[in-house]
């Protein structure tokens, strides 16, 4: 049964959101003069007019991802691209992106999978810089990033030495607004969402004020945001055993059970159980994000930031349990079981950032920045069962967490060496980076509170981790057609834990387990990077590279895990744990098209080493302490067991249609096909990454009327079929497409007005699990190898259509 969202460990997510400003990141070091200009597109010089906000806000122009002239691989959508659609948050963002699928619940985007590829292979940062993530296996929830505060979105494919080496799926670069990229104005915001199934409506609302003086030695940037999220979901969910007709036969075929269900006819059913929910969560943002850069001289730079984000959120699930004895309307459906379940959670993100940017001398430049952030997360969900008095299970927890980080980089134009090897030029950068990070967590949990004799489990950690990475990387300009990037980046990790565990019955102490364990580990991650312009419209790239995998905290800690994965067995973490590794490499082309259009082809290779998994220690678990009466299985533990490859091909096509004279027509598609295999280490076999789908795509169109001050648009998104294997467990996600629409105004110069459709095929979500069981972890692997089902649970979920209506306007 699908319990309620229940982020427990999950909103450690924009704790560092205040950190570098978007010029940190520039690919090559500017003269002294352009000290203070952005990455991408400066604001604008002293004596310059700079672009005026109008045209950002209420361009009437179709938008379209443009090329990027940096050595690695990497696409860029600014914040236009999506505007026309009015996402909420940065996962709805992500959706349109290539290769990024999501395997959330419906009507959610959580955690990115780029390549597919989730559970802590996909890296998150923002303005650069990691950020805490959202779970135990450092993956990072994005649907609390209100996209009001992006300027702009960076896929990167394949890293260079100067960015944290986690990411084996690739690497998503969230970059803020700041003054200084944004043109001098307000933009205000105001909207409503409704839910059309749950009739339930929701504000929004947002004003950013970006400014400099008049000497442009100044610049500031401010943005207020308020928005509330709601979803509503219908959960539906069949449990098959064997005494279900048609089990036998769905077994036989190795099926996952989808031939059994019947979610809309009870009575057709064979289920021994059947569950039906209502779901809903509502959510309240409240955000803020604010920027001072100071020109101090030609040669030097100072730049403050800051970030505020609280998130208020209550959940309420309504279940009823139907039981059957597994003949064809054997579901008794007047008498079912009632449970209902109430959460409330609030988290707090902080944060703040400084950095310093100076030239020691007309080819040389130092940075210099400091950031601290930090995160906390309360939250408490209660199960009743039969009336709402009735209080069954209580898990309250509580998260903490601090980071530090101060880094230093040098980077120096090296003219002398490329004369002296006969290319147009060289450039040098190194730097240092020391970070720390602090995480203390409990989490308590009470089952049988509606008996005297009900037990409470009282469980704390503390993690921390302190790291040191060097990097070096030179810039090759061989010639204007050729350049080349060759790095190294050395990441030294120590890690501290400290857990403990106090077990109760009936609020009397009976027994307390703590522990303790450290760890050091050290990487080397070298990297290249080439890109070859074969003309003016043309480009090949090629890239490879190195890269991370950080195991879960979970998997480091060694405390025990009872009745796991048997009833009869216990799991210890493994301090030990090597880090995954990868050698990646990516062959790209990249063409031009006519006014203003890109397509691009890519192909991708990961050889993914020391993957961890779940293994059998061979030893009872009577040598942890346990009584052997009651356990009388084994010690399970995590190592590095296995490889995996992963590959795939990704196609992306943005441009305006103009050179077949269709110059107010648009259209931007991608599809990316995916391919992965591992051990598995149940049956021995072959199978795919976890939650990888088979494939991804996106496919939309944008139309201008100019003759109406008007636009409108679509966007359709679909990911394949996914697959979760595990001790015990073999899980097929599988959703339907989601259709988004979009009707724009242009109310006037500085004012438009949009009405914007998602999910309007109201999708469903189905999550098909075969089960396998036993007393022992042994005996459950041979009934997973052998296919010997136990049950089957079969699950639709389905979310509401929504449709919003914004109006913006600039001032």
């Amino acid at each position: 049964m699908r319990k309620l969202h229940r982020n427990a460990l999950t909103a450690l997510i924009l704790g560092n959101l205040a950190i570098v400003p978007a010029y940190a990141l520039a690919q090559d070091a500017a003269p002294p003069q352009d000290a203070a200009a952005s990455q991408e597109e400066p604001a604008g010089e002293a004596g310059e007019d700079v672009t005026e906000l109008q045209a950002v806000v209420v361009s009437g122009e179709i938008m379209y991802r443009n090329r990027t002239e940096t050595t690695a691989p990497e696409l860029v959508y600014g914040q236009e691209f999506f505007a026309e659609f009015e996402p909420v948050s940065v996962g709805d963002q992500l959706r349109r992106v290539p290769g990024v699928a999501f395997t959330s619940d419906i009507g959610e985007s959580d955690a990115p999978q780029m390549r597919g590829l989730g559970q802590g292979f996909t890296q998150v940062l923002v303005n650069g810089r990691p950020i805490p993530g959202a779970g135990n296996d450092r993956t990072v929830f994005v649907d609390r990033i209100p996209a009001e505060i992006v300027d702009r979105i960076e896929v990167i494919r394949s890293p260079s030495a100067d960015i944290d080496s986690q990411g084996i799926g690739g690497t998503i670069n969230i970059i803020l607004k700041d003054g200084e990229s944004l043109p001098p104005g307000v933009i205000a915001r105001v909207g409503v969402t409704n839910s059309i199934d749950a009739d339930k409506s929701r504000g929004n609302g947002a004003v950013s004020w970006s400014g400099r003086n008049k000497d442009d030695t100044v610049f500031f940037s401010l943005t207020l945001d308020a928005q509330e999220r709601y979803n509503n979901k219908e959960v539906t969910e069949g449990v098959f055993e064997s005494d279900s007709v048609g089990f036998d036969e769905e077994v036989a075929r190795r099926g996952d059970g989808r031939r059994l269900v019947h979610f809309d006819d009870p009575a057709a059913s064979s289920a021994v159980e059947r569950t039906e929910e209502q779901d809903s969560r509502d959510s309240r943002d409240v955000s803020f994000n604010g920027d001072v850069t100071w020109l101090i001289s030609e040669e030097s730079s100072l730049r403050v930031d800051a970030f505020a984000l609280t998130t208020k959120r209550k959940e309420h699930q309504d279940t009823q349990i139907y039981e059957g004895d597994g003949s064809v309307g054997g579901l008794d459906m007047d008498n079912p079981e009632l449970e209902f379940q109430d959460a409330d959670f609030r988290q707090d993100s902080f944060g703040m950032s400084t950095l310093f940017k100076t030239y020691l001398n007309p080819s040389t430049q130092l940075d210099i920045e400091a950031s601290y952030n930090s995160f906390t997360d309360e939250g408490i969900e209660d199960t009743f069962e039969e009336t709402s008095d009735n209080l069954v299970n209580r898990e309250d927890n509580d998260a903490d967490d601090v980071e530090w980080s101060v880094a230093a980089s040098v980077t120096r134009q090296m003219n002398g060496v490329a004369e002296a090897i006969g290319i147009e030029g060289a450039q040098f950068k190194a730097g240092l980076v020391a970070k720390s990070k602090d995480r203390d967590y409990s989490l308590v949990i009470g089952d049988g509170l509606d008996d005297d004799d009900y037990s409470t489990n009282d469980g704390r950690f503390s993690y921390k981790e302190r790291r040191l990475d060097g990097y070096a990387l030179v810039k090759w300009e061989v010639n204007d057609a050729l350049n080349l990037e060759t790095g190294v980046r050395a990441e030294k990790t120590r890690t501290e834990q400290r857990y403990s565990s106090d077990f109760l019955e009936g609020g009397v102490l009976q027994d307390t387990v703590s522990g303790e364990a450290d760890n050091d580990a050290f990487m080397l991650n070298p990297s290249a990077h080439i890109q070859w312009k074969l003309s003016d419209a043309d480009q090949l790239r090629f890239s490879a590279a190195r890269t991370v995998r950080r195991p879960s905290i979970d998997q480091l800690i060694p405390a025990f895990s009872l009745e796991s994965p048997g009833d009869e067995d216990a799991t210890i973490g493994n301090p030990e744990l090597d880090f995954e590794t990868s050698i990646g490499l990516d062959l790209g082309y990249e063409r031009r098209l006519p006014d203003r259009g890109i397509f691009g082809i890519n192909l991708f290779y990961r050889d993914i080493s020391d993957l961890i998994g779940l293994v059998n220690t061979g030893l009872p678990v009577s040598d942890i302490g346990l009584d052997p009466e009651d356990f009388p299985g084994s010690l399970y533990t995590y190592r590095n067991i296995g490889d995996a490859r992963v590959h795939g091909i990704e196609l992306d096509l943005s441009t305006p249609l103009g050179f077949i004279g269709l110059a107010e027509t648009g259209v931007f598609a991608n599809y990316t096909r995916l391919w992965s295999d591992r051990d598995d280490p149940a049956t021995g076999g072959s199978i795919a990454i976890d939650y990888q789908p088979t494939y991804v795509y996106n496919v939309g169109l944008t139309q201008n009327i100019p003759s109406w001050d008007a636009s409108f648009g679509f966007s359709y998104q679909k990911q394949g079929e996914s697959r979760f294997v595990t001790y015990g467990e073999i899980e097929s996600q599988l959703y339907d497409g989601n259709l988004e629409v979009f009707i724009e105004k242009r109310l006037s110069k500085s004012v438009v007005m949009r009405l914007t459709g998602s999910n309007l095929l109201d999708a469903d979500s189905l999550q098909a699990e075969a089960g396998f069981d036993g007393d022992n972890g042994a005996e459950i692997i041979a009934n997973q190898a052998a296919y010997d089902v136990d049950a089957y649970e079969v699950e639709r979920e389905n979310s509401s259509p929504r449709w919003t209506l914004t109006l913006r306007a600039v001032f």
